[in-house]
C-alpha cells in the first residue's frame, strides 16, 4: 500500500494521530519533492488543528511558513493560508495573528494568475470566515474587498458561483454588524433573486476527487453540485444568524430538496429559524421529524435553542 492510500485511510477513520505520524515517517524516509513536502507541511497542520492542539500547529506551521518563502513558486503562497480550521484552532493558542501575517505575505508577494486564482480565493475566504466566527467583524473589510477583486478578474471562471455565493455570504455578515441594514437589505434580495434564476443544469453533478490538502486539491474547481450545495448551506446558516429567519427556512428547505444532510450545526440553525417564523408547534415537529440529532449537539451549536421551554 502507498503513502496515499495509508493517508486517505485514515483520513476516512478520523485517525489524526495517525495520520501525524504517518506523515512524519514519510517525510523521514525519503527526500521529497516540494509538492510532497508542501502537503506533508499542509496536512500535520491540520491534524494538530482537528485535534485541536495550537501548540504543535503553531510550530508546524510557522515552519511551513519560513520553508515555503524559500521553497514555494510565488504563485503558491497561498497554499499556506488556505485552511479556517487552521486558522481558527491557531486562535486557541493565541497564534490567529501570525495567519494574519503569513496571509499579507501571500498577498503581497503571490501573482494574481489564472492558475492560483483557486487556491487564493480559499485564503480570502479561509480568513474571512475566521473572522467572523472570531467577531472580530471589524477586520472582514479588506479581506472582503480582496475576494471581490478576485470574483472581477474572470467571469467565466469555473468556481464563479461558488465564490459569489461565499462572497455574498460574508459580506451580509459583514453589514449587518456594521450597522448597514439598507446594505443587507439590497444584497440580501440580490442574493436570493439570482439563486432562484440558479440553472442546476449548468452544474456539474461531482467534481474530481484530488488527495486531500495537495495543491491539485486547494486549487480544485468548486462547480458541482455538492460544493454549491455547501455554499448554499453556509449562507442559510449566516441568514439564521443576521436574522434574516424567513429567508433561511427558504433557502434551507431548497438545499434538502438537493438530498444534501445537514449536520448538527446546520440543522440547529434551521430548526432555530422554523421556530422563530413559524412557531413552537412547527418546532416541535420539525424536531420530531429528525430525532437522530442530539438535543445537547444542537443546543451547544445554537445556545439561543435553550430559550425554548421543554428543550432541554
Amino acid at each position: 500500500m502507498n503513502i496515499v492510500q495509508s493517508f486517505q485511510e485514515l483520513v476516512v477513520r478520523g485517525d489524526h494521530q495517525g495520520m501525524i505520524e504517518l506523515l512524519k515517517n514519510f517525510e523521514q524516509s525519503r527526500k521529497l519533492s516540494v509538492h510532497e513536502r508542501g502537503w506533508v507541511y499542509w496536512n500535520i497542520s491540520d491534524g494538530y488543528a482537528m485535534l485541536r492542539e495550537p501548540e504543535p500547529l503553531y510550530a508546524n506551521h510557522r515552519e511551513f511558513f519560513k520553508w515555503g518563502k524559500e521553497n514555494l513558486a510565488p504563485e503558491q503562497l497561498h497554499w499556506i493560508v488556505s485552511d479556517s480550521t487552521q486558522a481558527l484552532s491557531l486562535s486557541l493558542g493565541n497564534y490567529f495573528d501570525h495567519w494574519i501575517d503569513w496571509y499579507q505575505y501571500a498577498c503581497d508577494y503571490a501573482p494574481k494568475l489564472d492558475t492560483n486564482r483557486g487556491v487564493r480565493f480559499e485564503s480570502h475566504r479561509a480568513l474571512g470566515g475566521s473572522l467572523w466566527v472570531l467577531e472580530r467583524y471589524s477586520e472582514m473589510g479588506s479581506v472582503l474587498e480582496n475576494m471581490n477583486q478576485l470574483i472581477q478578474e474572470d467571469e467565466t471562471w469555473s468556481n464563479i458561483l461558488f465564490a459569489r455565493i461565499t462572497y455574498n455570504q460574508q459580506r451580509l455578515a459583514y453589514l449587518y454588524h456594521a450597522g448597514e441594514v439598507a446594505g443587507v437589505e439590497a444584497l440580501l434580495n440580490e442574493t436570493m433573486d439570482w439563486i432562484d434564476e440558479m440553472n442546476d443544469g449548468a452544474i456539474r453533478i461531482s467534481r474530481k476527487d484530488e488527495v486531500v490538502g495537495s495543491w491539485e486539491d486547494i486549487n480544485v474547481s468548486r462547480n458541482s453540485q455538492r460544493d454549491i450545495t455547501i455554499a448554499l448551506n453556509n449562507l442559510a446558516c449566516i441568514l439564521t444568524d443576521i436574522e434574516r429567519y424567513v429567508e433561511s427556512v427558504k433557502l434551507f428547505m431548497q438545499i434538502q430538496e438537493r438530498g444534501h444532510h445537514m449536520n448538527a450545526y446546520g440543522f440547529s440553525k434551521w430548526i432555530y429559524s422554523i421556530w422563530k417564523t413559524r412557531g413552537t408547534e412547527a418546532f416541535k415537529a420539525a424536531l420530531s421529524a429528525n430525532a437522530a440529532y442530539e438535543i445537547a449537539e444542537v443546543v451547544k451549536h445554537t445556545p439561543e435553542l435553550s430559550e425554548i421551554k421543554g428543550l432541554v
